[in-house]
């Protein structure tokens, strides 16, 4: 009721009634395939480039995930910067987030599922399907749900809603991305990026997922069954897996840096001193073993990567 208000108010402030078939009938499905080869040629250039630059000595040995996470990461900024870009210049867009749609926010999800379409391509050539198997799904999942969107010419706004997500996974990358080059922990670089990782996560990822989950149950009758059914399933698959990352996030960034100050938690440091560091080397600590605190260490950000693989770049 209050989102059907709130769209009501919107559409009067506008000042004219929005013509929502005029807008579907302006756009065609033609454009939206050639937008779709062109995202995915952009990402197979953007791997190209960084495949030729290579990775640091140090992950020679871990370039394909080193070379995907800057894919991905690339793909965060531009697709963020499309859907806030979106909602200030096209805030009608929440009058009817099914039928509302635009050349600009129907671009963004061509775009998009461009984007799925070049990494499950990428992941099954270069052999990951099997190890990576929740991400194949996943992406097949989301590419075609998109892709379903693009078809219908519909549901573009919930699109940019899940989309949205985008700019938290700008700062989930980054933070992995700090790992895998072992920025310390310690750093002035990696406390910022993890805090804003945190609160872009409440803000961008969180609460999209939560308003997506209430529209269902307020505007299940304006979508077929199947499709309605299919997003059930995702949002609760994806509601549950964000909130054990979430959990795991806090505190693996939070928790363990106030055991550290307690004198109760170990981490990984630099050979040589005391100070912490996000390398796989051993630690000296007062409580803990160097190899028990390893242990820790290495499980607490296996599991995060874990889960963080099965939400990898979820729309």
């Amino acid at each position: 009721m209050a989102v059907e208000n709130a769209s009501e108010n919107l559409v009067m402030d506008s000042g004219k009634e929005l013509d929502f078939a005029s807008m579907k009938d302006s756009i065609q499905l033609r454009h939206g395939n050639y937008f779709i080869l062109l995202s995915l040629l952009f990402f197979q250039f953007v791997n190209w480039i960084l495949k030729s630059h290579g990775p640091p000595k140090s992950l020679k040995d871990d370039e394909w995930k080193w070379r995907n996470l800057w894919v991905s990461w690339f793909h965060a900024l531009i697709t963020s910067v499309w859907v806030l870009t979106s909602f200030y210049m096209y805030p009608e867009v929440f009058a009817d987030v099914i039928l509302h749609v635009n050349y600009y926010t129907f671009f963004c999800a061509c775009f998009a599922t461009g984007y799925f379409t070049y990494d499950l391509l990428d992941i099954l050539v270069n052999n990951k399907a099997r190890a990576m198997w929740e991400v194949v799904i996943h992406h097949i999942m989301v590419a075609g749900m998109l892709y379903y969107n693009v078809y219908l010419k519909a549901q573009i706004g919930f699109s940019l809603i899940a989309m949205s997500v985008e700019v938290n996974s700008i700062f989930l990358h980054w933070r992995k991305l700090c790992q895998m080059t072992q920025v310390p922990f310690d750093s002035v670089k990696y406390i910022v990026v993890k805090y804003l990782n945190l609160i872009s996560f409440m803000a961008f990822r969180l609460f999209p997922l939560a308003y997506i989950t209430y529209t269902l149950f307020t505007m299940y009758h304006r979508v077929p069954v199947f499709y309605y059914v299919l997003i059930f399933i995702t949002m609760f698959c994806m509601d549950l897996l964000n909130t054990i990352l979430f959990w795991r996030l806090v505190k693996s960034d939070l928790l363990r840096g106030w055991g550290r100050r307690q004198g109760t938690t170990a981490r990984h440091g630099k050979p040589g001193n005391g100070h912490l560091s996000n390398g796989n080397n051993p630690v000296e600590d007062k409580k803990f073993s160097s190899q028990a605190a390893c242990a820790f260490n290495n499980k607490n950000n296996n599991s995060i990567d874990n889960v963080t693989t099965s939400l990898k770049k979820e729309a």
